[in-house]
């Protein structure tokens, strides 16, 4: 009688890997109880460090050091607690999937989509240029050869008399010729050692252009097709263009299969026919980055019925995430290849690690989340995939009908002129209030927003968001909006601007209005400032029908700001000291560069405007000026906490100082006493990606700040 014998019922390859990780858990904790030799605490598995509150038990694979180092298709010799056999059984299961041929794939499990790019174009540079090795050795050695000529033909020149002048530019003619030999050899060694990479501009991943950077690869950005697809006129002529100039250069090209905000997918078949249709046919590889669609291509089959995704398409890296279709709770993905091209790209390799088994580094990280490998597999099992893609298709269906349900809802509310459903699982439509955006987290882009139909969004999560979305919508049109257009600020509309500030500044803002400032003391500020706003040309003005100005932001560059001459409006010294107080922090010490921070210092509503959302729209307008024109930060001094909300419509902000009114003294006086609030100043990060980590790249520190 055969004991433990895995029941054979539907599920019995789930009870069988199952199983296969209780005898991991007993086999590791066995490793772990001899372990010496790598510098690992264990502090988690010894119970020192509790991971409990994060719902991980004690004595579980989860909270024990599972660590995949290096090719997954070597195991160490040493370095046991790995799991490299469950990560070539994940790729075994997917090569399957693809269409690849038994033994076929080669890969590993990624930190996510970014290092999957990253594997994927370093793979292909390494391949590319082993293609080309005995061209490149050859050149290389003409090279070397006529090096050695030109010394010959230099030390020749120097017998011939100076006299002697039919010789000795005889002589000089050669030298020029095999100079220029040289140089000509060198630049097809630069060329074949610097590929030159494809990709569609702004619809592509952005880990593709910054990992391009990283290589030292010629960069050809892709016009996209009005849906984000690659234009593939536009890639034949930049192709053309780039052979022209780079003859010798190999190519690589990055297909999206399903880009974030509209799920375009690439025409593969299109790029590869493009290619190989070039006289000379260049040495290319294309990588298809998966993201999210990747996963499910096999289901989708947006290029028919194909058999292997990789041979038929010319493709040679495949790169997904694993934590948004498949949605584990780690972030991490896969990189994908063909054997023969990942033979090729690693038959020069040396780089070995000596101390696990003289492990072929071919991974980005080295270390790898042996964790996320479990997870991985884990998935693909439960989803069946080892067996067949049955209950995957019944769930991309289900999605695909959910995204059509949710089309038709917003269809009948909208109407068809603004949803769309571009690519399978996003539907675009207009964009809600903020409100609504974050409390459903949609992906926001312009004027639009973006809904991802993938399992967790259910029918009854698409009602609930509908109704909500009527009721924001009921909402907006109820509240009157006066009909006004936003432009840059003129010298047409100086006298209206210059009115509107006095007016509003001496009426309604708390601080000038516990000053007692009149309109006589704040006039020539506000001439002066307007004046100065109209030549910098960064600030802008919302205008009614008549061309009237109700309201405006003022901005200038921080490197050249606006100095008031305090004897010509004394009145208005206190606050100017205690703008002086709140921007010390940020602005002592430095010197800053011109066009990178725009400062945003003065926003006016009229009055019978305000509550209308009108602030937040010339505030945001004035933002994007600046930002068109280069500026990658906007600073911000905020004297109410209405404007003060404008800073949570970005990202990336960050408050640098602020002063309570009642505290502020100026020379022993208090002139502020008695008056509640505070004034803040903010720095926003204004450029799209751009993060608070680069604002020391905008300035240059002249003096230590005590």
């Amino acid at each position: 009688m055969v004991k433990n014998k895995i029941p054979d019922d539907p599920a019995s390859h789930i009870n069988k890997h199952t199983h296969s990780f209780k005898v991991l858990l007993h086999r590791v904790k066995r490793l772990a109880r001899h372990k010496l030799g790598y510098p690992v605490s264990l502090l988690s598995h010894l119970g020192i460090i509790s991971n409990k509150v994060f719902g991980i038990k004690q004595g579980s694979l989860a909270n024990i050091l599972l660590n995949n180092v290096g090719d997954p298709f070597k195991d160490s010799e040493t370095s046991l607690m790995e799991v490299k056999k469950h990560e070539r059984m994940l790729i075994r299961i997917l090569e399957k999937f693809y269409g690849l041929a038994k033994d076929d794939a080669r890969g590993y499990v990624t930190t996510g989509g970014t290092e999957g790019n990253f594997a994927g174009i370093w793979w292909s540079k390494r391949y590319l240029i082993n293609n080309a090795m005995s061209t490149l050795l050859q050149t290389d050695d003409a090279v070397k050869l006529q090096m050695k000529e030109e010394q010959d033909l230099l030390v020749a020149l120097a017998k011939i008399p100076n006299n002697d002048y039919f010789n000795r530019a005889t002589q000089l003619q050669k030298i020029l010729d095999i100079r220029n030999a040289i140089a000509a050899n060198k630049s097809i060694v630069q060329q074949l050692l610097t590929p030159t990479i494809f990709f569609t501009k702004d619809h592509t991943h952005y880990s593709v252009p910054k990992v391009a950077e990283i290589l030292h690869l010629n960069i050809r950005p892709i016009q996209a097709n009005p849906d984000g697809s690659m234009n593939l006129d536009n890639f034949k002529k930049e192709l053309i263009l780039n052979l022209v100039a780079y003859p010798c250069s190999p190519v690589i090209v990055v297909c999206n299969i399903g880009t974030t905000i509209t799920g375009t997918i690439d025409d593969i078949p299109g790029v590869k026919r493009i290619v190989e249709a070039m006289q000379p046919k260049p040495n290319f590889t294309i990588h298809m980055d998966g993201a999210l669609t990747g996963f499910v291509l096999p289901v989708l089959k947006p290029f028919g019925n194909i058999k292997n995704y990789f041979a038929e398409l010319g493709v040679n890296t495949l790169a997904f995430s694993a934590h948004k279709y498949l949605g584990l709770s780690q972030p991490c993905g896969i990189i994908l290849s063909r054997k023969f091209f990942f033979d090729k790209a690693f038959e020069k390799a040396e780089r070995s690690v000596e101390y696990v088994g003289n492990i072929i580094d071919s991974t980005v990280t080295g270390s790898r989340s042996g964790l996320n490998v479990l997870m991985f597999y884990n998935a693909l099992c439960i989803l069946g995939l080892d067996k067949n893609i049955n209950k995957l298709r019944k769930m991309v269906t289900e999605n695909l009908e959910n995204a059509k349900y949710l089309y038709a809802q917003l269809v009948r509310m909208m109407g068809p002129e603004h949803v769309e459903v571009p690519y399978n699982f996003n539907v675009i439509f207009a964009k809600p209030s903020l409100a609504l955006a974050k409390k459903y987290q949609l992906m926001l882009r312009g004027e639009t927003a973006t809904i991802c139909v993938l399992s967790n969004v259910t029918k009854e999560l698409i009602d609930q968001f509908i109704n909500d979305l009527q009721l924001d919508r009921e909402m907006t049109m109820s509240t009157t909006k006066p009909e006004y257009t936003i432009c840059t600020l003129t010298v047409d509309h100086q006298k209206s601007a210059i009115d509107l500030f006095t007016k509003s500044f001496c009426d309604s803002e708390p601080i000038t209005k516990h000053l007692g400032i009149k309109y006589n003391d704040y006039q020539g500020f506000a001439k002066e400032v307007v004046h100065k706003a109209v030549k910098d040309g960064m600030s802008v003005v919302a205008v009614d029908q008549h061309n009237h100005v109700i309201a405006c932001v003022i901005a200038e560059d921080i490197a050249n700001p606006f100095i008031p001459v305090l004897t010509q409006y004394p009145k208005l010294k206190p606050i100017f000291s205690l703008l002086d107080q709140l921007s010390e922090p940020f602005l002592a010490g430095k010197k800053f560069i011109k066009g990178k921070i725009a400062h945003i210092w003065i926003a006016i509503v009229s009055a019978e405007f305000r509550g209308k959302g009108l602030s937040t729209a010339i505030d945001m307008a004035c933002a994007t000026i600046c930002m068109r024109k280069g500026y990658d930060f906007a600073y911000a001094e905020f004297t109410n906490d209405i404007s003060e909300k404008i800073t949570h419509h970005y990202k990336v902000y960050e408050l640098c100082n602020s002063i309570n009114y009642n505290e502020f003294t100026d020379e022993g006086q208090s002139p502020f006493k008695g008056l509640n609030g505070k004034a803040a100043a903010y720095i926003i990060g204004i450029k799209p990606g751009i993060e608070i980590d680069s604002l020391p790249n905008c300035y240059s520190v002249i003096a230590k700040v005590s």
